[in-house]
């Protein structure tokens, strides 16, 4: 039966070990069938599972073209993107709130690179080591540590899959909207599974975490592989959905407290007041000298969990920065504006006739600056812990933890936030998280469906708004505008879910 054809080829190629690129510099064990715990091991070291998670084939990220985090130019969005035809021209109908957003006659990215094929390595390492018998006491420890990072890795996937793909989670409502399938088998013989209800996913991600949690390994060799740490950070985010902030509080504490034991907060916190350009006379040429030589790199002391995301959303081969995400930004006193908001010639093109010239634009460098990750970082971990003090009106303890990770990216004597009512201690948390998570990718496009329930709040917004020229489009963020479609390659090998192939014109 052919179904989800692209997770039963690589069910197959995952067998052979040795026949694929090594994104994380692990020397091949060469050619060979995983009988073994240890094999199995090395599969959760391949490339597929980290480098395109929600990302396209030129490694930009649709989802984010919905958000206020981005803004296109006429030229950019009517000549490089429509005009020319551009491969991810997704992203262009995505900021005009135009679908279909992907053609549903091609692959689709998401499912077909992304998280399927990364569920395929995980459901090849639970199931195969669950079939191994007689293990010593040893090797029944480490196949325990090494399952519990295939569910962690698993449960991240689908979560997210499901939050992209289904409508609003609603805590306490109707969440009966069918989404995605939970593929939980290897078997490329087995039939596909039937698609699950948003709840059932929220409900199978909930058990595979907490499973993952009992033997999550302190430690690991990679910050693709889950931790610890990074397993209660999941279920801390988990939660922010589920509105259940005591229990965000309590797993971003438990995660934070751990993480910083030793070596406090400077172990997993780059201070900005440390940076320095290798060459100031040519910043956008220029890399940052930082007190370490990883600040570009997917082991940087800040990265908790490694999963690729777009790192070029707000320069002009691609977008800009929104201005309310610039001004966002205190341009004095926040180095996070003084390192990464360059100004630079922007998109400049002659096309029918017509001159399209963006003149210079303030166009954002940190994803050509330092890593990115749609994982989790340490500093979305701190302020994750922040707004569940804050939502749980522990206003002294969310400010406490706002002003310390002010103190790593404000000039040295920025006067600190103080206490204010709780949406304003709230709102100050939540720009502040926007502020320091990527400004493409799917991060904040998810807060934007979480913050729609959130009525009256100062963070809240029910609609996005986007400008092309002197045109202007419009969505409702609780919309179809904000779900994405399951693609007709798909659909098409699974009849059984009843849902009819998209005709619409693309």
């Amino acid at each position: 039966m052919r179904s989800l054809r692209i997770y039963i080829s690589v069910i197959a190629g995952i067998m052979i070990l040795g026949a694929c690129n090594k994104f994380l510099d692990v020397k091949p064990k060469g050619k060979l069938i995983p009988g073994e715990v240890a094999d199995f091991d090395h599969l959760l070291d391949h490339n597929y599972i980290v480098q395109f998670t929600f990302l396209d084939n030129n490694l930009g990220s649709m989802p984010g073209y919905l958000t206020d985090n981005q803004e296109l130019s006429e030229g950019i969005g009517k000549v490089a993107y429509k005009a020319n035809n551009h491969p991810n021209i997704d992203r262009y109908y995505a900021y005009i709130f135009r679908k279909p957003y992907n053609n549903p006659n091609v692959s689709d990215y998401f499912w077909d690179w992304g998280t399927y094929r990364a569920a395929a390595y995980f459901n090849n390492v639970i199931n195969g080591i669950n079939s191994i018998s007689g293990l010593s006491t040893d090797d029944d420890l480490y196949a325990r540590k090494v399952i519990s990072q295939a569910l962690a890795g698993r449960a991240w996937g689908y979560f997210h899959h499901t939050l992209l793909y289904g409508p609003v989670y609603k805590p306490g409502g109707n969440n009966n909207t069918r989404t995605i399938p939970y593929v939980v088998s290897a078997d490329v013989g087995a039939p596909m599974v039937d698609l699950s209800t948003q709840e059932e996913v929220f409900t199978l991600v909930a058990q595979d975490l907490h499973a993952a949690l009992v033997d999550a390994p302190l430690t690991t060799n990679w910050p693709s592989r889950p931790t610890k740490a990074a397993v209660q950070t999941m279920l801390a985010y988990y939660h922010l959905f589920t509105q259940k902030y005591d229990s965000v509080a309590y797993y971003a504490n438990l995660a934070w407290t751990s993480a910083t034991a030793s070596g406090g907060a400077a172990k997993v916190l780059y201070n900005y007041n440390d940076f320095t350009w290798t060459n100031p006379a040519n910043p956008i040429a220029s890399t940052i000298k930082a007190t370490d030589n990883f600040l570009e790199a997917a082991n940087s002391r800040e990265i908790l969990l490694f999963r690729s995301t777009d790192r070029g959303a707000g320069r002009s081969s691609s977008s800009y920065p929104s201005p309310e995400f610039i001004n966002l930004f205190d341009k004095v006193n926040d180095l996070r504006y003084q390192f990464f908001f360059l100004t630079a010639p922007g998109y400049k093109t002659t096309y029918n006739g017509t001159t399209y010239d963006d003149g210079n634009r303030v166009q954002y460098y940190r994803g050509s600056k330092t890593q990115l990750t749609c994982g989790f970082t340490y500093p979305e971990l701190l302020l994750m812990r922040a707004e569940a003090y804050a939502r749980t009106n522990k206003l002294p303890e969310a400010v406490a933890d706002l002003n310390l990770l002010r103190q790593y990216r404000y000039k040295t004597g920025t006067p600190q936030v103080g206490i204010g009512t709780q949406d304003e201690v709230i709102s100050a948390v939540l720009d502040e998280r926007r502020r320091e998570l990527p400004i493409g990718g799917i991060k904040r496009l998810l807060d934007l469906k979480r913050f729609v329930l959130d009525t009256g709040k100062p963070w809240y917004k029910s609609k996005i708004v986007h400008t092309l020229g002197t045109e202007s489009f419009e969505a409702n963020i609780d919309s179809d505008f904000f779900i994405l479609n399951i693609s007709n390659t798909i659909l098409q090998y699974n009849p059984q879910w009843k849902i009819p192939l998209d005709s619409r014109p693309f």
